[in-house]
């Protein structure tokens, strides 16, 4: 690999090959070019390997591009963690783009980090617009947010979509989940993990233009994979509780959801417990048992919406 690149653009594909060039011509326009862009297809039938090939042509950046089974963008994702050897990098998906200077002001701020603590981060985190519009999707971070006590917190009220660039050291530690009966775990599963060990560094600059669709397509795949997708939501809801706990009333959803969603998965009371890692929250989620298996039940294999 060339030792001049810094990061890695990583773009899990699927079926995308219509939208994929949004992603090309963004990193034709950035202001750096000290990146390489890697592309796992993830089993796709759209054939993208021939459009890649063109890129190559073009390109005045690397391209790597790798086929394999479907098995979702987890699996993906922990692929590309045994590929990249750049010290950073971004995942951005087939369908989205990146301002033209955002790989050079993710670069900026990770410099600005004092060396002696940038190990203790493990990503910069800045926001998302409407390619449509031109507006901030959701909130901008709170001014100081970075020198506060604990800045995670903060961050869980500040609402939107964000986009990270993350340090492969910290990330390739904690590998996503890949289990039996579903091609979909959400991102927080890891995040909320990775966030018990290592800071995040707030900003708000804005890096990515967010194609709103990409919120509907995931509504559409709990719709379609209903059995995958209380495999999904039982992992998600173990991780809030195992990672972020049960700290205000609100969170006592998260308390029953978790057996509900285990139940809906096949899983046992005992197996749902012993997945708790903060034993003190297992009396809690015991409580809510009943209740979760009763609604089970009653409501049948039919997907909730969130």
């Amino acid at each position: 690999m060339d030792s001049g690149l810094r990061l890695t653009v990583f773009t899990p594909m699927y079926n995308r090959r219509h939208t994929i060039h949004r992603v090309y011509e963004s990193l034709m326009r950035q202001t750096v070019r000290c990146f390489e862009w890697l592309i796992i297809d993830d089993g796709s039938t759209d054939d993208p390997k021939e459009l890649i090939d063109e890129y190559k042509k073009t390109a005045d950046f690397p391209i790597r591009f790798y086929r394999k089974e479907n098995g979702g963008k987890h699996t993906a994702w922990n692929m590309a963690l045994g590929l990249i050897s750049t010290n950073y990098f971004i995942c951005l998906d087939s369908d989205d783009a990146i301002l033209d200077n955002a790989i050079e002001r993710m670069l900026y701020y990770w410099d600005s980090i004092d060396e002696k603590k940038r190990d203790d981060y493990w990503c910069v985190v800045g926001l998302s617009m409407d390619p449509i519009t031109g507006e901030v999707v959701g909130d901008k971070f709170p001014e100081g947010i970075n020198e506060s006590d604990d800045p995670a917190r903060e961050a869980r009220n500040v609402g939107g979509d964000k986009f990270g660039c993350h340090s492969l050291k910290a990330v390739k530690q904690f590998p996503f989940p890949e289990p039996e009966g579903t091609t979909f775990i959400t991102e927080s599963i890891v995040w909320d993990k990775i966030d018990r060990y290592y800071r995040q560094y707030y900003v708000n600059d804005v890096f990515r233009y967010y194609y709103i669709e990409s919120n509907s397509l995931t509504q559409s795949w709990y719709r379609e994979h209903v059995k995958e997708g209380y495999v999904s939501n039982y992992f998600w809801k173990q991780s809030k509780i195992n990672n972020v706990g049960i700290q205000n009333l609100s969170d006592l959803k998260t308390a029953f959801q978790l057996p509900y969603y285990g139940f809906m998965s096949g899983k046992k009371t005992g197996e749902i417990l012993k997945g708790i890692e903060i034993k003190k929250y297992r009396p809690l989620v015991l409580m809510m048992t009943p209740a979760a298996f009763v609604l089970k039940k009653t409501r049948g294999k039919k997907y909730i919406e969130e």
